[in-house]
């Protein structure tokens, strides 16, 4: 089958852009064509991952072709804005007739699924519509802009979305036989404790023969970030915290608050990294930490937690993430470390002790990695997408 996927893509940082990139790297081995239509040449430098040469290739994989819209040519008028969605609309119209694409999957609402109707519309392409937390619940939420999503949910061939969100479709009056359940899973060949370790000298001069705190995401009061440096500022035990951070404005941040908290000299920051690094960066981790509390999107979920379990990592998972757990056998103290970032004692007690005793961290995670070969299944979750894709192909046939 040949596919146009519209959406967020490395250098894009994220989950959705990394998920993208999994599903599209998954079809062309699959022997699929994949045309991806973006704009993450025009990401703002704050949500950039760092790529260098060697990525080149992988930013490619086999039987799939990256289309960008052009970051330095935008028209110019009163009110200025940029024009995304138009460029991504009109670059995806071009792309479908040059290569006789059959289908459109665009992922995320603003921009890529209206740049996506757009393109169904003047093509006649059917098309999927795929959304994250926040673009259904805080971007939905706007009086500006639900009008226009709802008109689109109504309009679109097949709504991907999970178990949780069914019933948000369904109250807006979306036929049940629109939506689609489709759990996203993590490729468990990827993300695996056999991977290379990342090498980690080639950014540092300091001592990495130490246990390595990993903290990976954005900066940001609910993400957990700054209970995390106030719980290390209090540990005597010898570590290096990692920061897989990005942003020089974030980044800034994130140094003045280690400066005052004197970690300077056991941190290292790193920008974004695309995601087929993820999983090097994991096997060289002790430990991931993700201490996300009061996140303002409640269905907001994040793949993190799966995929460091999926390489075998032992988690510091905040009680908001480990009560939205995907594993339902997912047990403290076994296949993850439960903390609350708001209570320092317990959270550094915890810490101290994955510091302290490596083959407790170890054996969490081979917990963890166990657990997750019982409910990841890349290729259930790429076949699945094939039929569907399969069928809607030959509806509009």
């Amino acid at each position: 089958m040949k596919i146009c996927l519209i959406s967020k893509y490395p250098p894009i940082e994220g989950g959705e852009s990394s998920k993208a990139y999994w599903l599209a790297r998954g079809l062309g081995k699959g022997g699929h064509e994949v045309h991806v239509v973006t704009n993450a040449w025009e990401v703002e430098s704050k949500y950039r991952e760092n790529l260098e040469v060697d990525d080149l290739e992988q930013l490619h994989p086999k039987n799939v072709f990256i289309h960008n819209t052009d970051p330095f040519i935008d028209p110019s008028f009163i009110p200025y804005t940029k024009p995304y969605t138009e460029k991504i609309a009109s670059l995806a119209i071009e792309i479908i007739r040059e290569y006789n694409l059959q289908l459109i999957d665009s992922w995320y609402i603003l921009p890529y699924v209206i740049s996506g109707y757009i393109a169904k519309t003047i093509t006649g392409k059917p098309q999927i519509l795929r959304h994250a937390g926040s673009d259904i619940t805080r971007l939905f939420n706007s009086p500006y802009l639900n009008t226009l999503f709802i008109e689109i949910f109504k309009r679109v061939d097949k709504i991907i979305t999970y178990p949780s969100g069914k019933s948000f479709f369904e109250n807006l009056g979306i036929p049940e036989d629109k939506i689609f359940l489709n759990k996203v899973s993590v490729d468990t060949n990827a993300f695996s404790p056999n991977v290379d370790a990342f090498d980690l000298t080639k950014y540092t001069d300091k001592n990495i023969n130490l246990p390595i705190i990993t903290y990976i995401g954005k900066v940001g009061v609910t993400k957990g970030i700054f209970e995390l440096t106030q719980v290390l500022s209090e540990i005597k035990e010898e570590f290096i915290l990692l920061l897989v951070s990005g942003g020089e404005a974030n980044n800034q941040r994130l140094k003045h608050d280690i400066e005052n908290k004197r970690l300077e000299n056991k941190t290292i920051i790193l920008n974004f990294v695309p995601p087929w690094k993820m999983p090097s960066i994991m096997k060289m981790s002790t430990c991931i930490v993700i201490p996300e509390r009061e996140f303002p999107v409640l269905s907001h979920t994040p793949i993190l937690p799966r995929e460091a379990m999926s390489a075998g990592k032992c988690t510091l998972l905040s009680e908001e993430l480990y009560n939205k757990r995907s594993y339902k056998d997912l047990e403290d103290g076994v296949h993850t470390v439960v903390i609350n970032p708001k209570d320092i004692d317990d959270f550094r007690n915890k810490l101290i002790k994955v510091i302290k005793n490596p083959f407790y961290a170890q054996e969490i995670g081979k917990n963890a990695r166990k657990l997750a070969e019982k409910y990841e299944d890349f290729n259930s979750y790429l076949n699945i997408t094939e039929k569907l894709y399969s069928d809607l192909i030959a509806f509009s046939s």
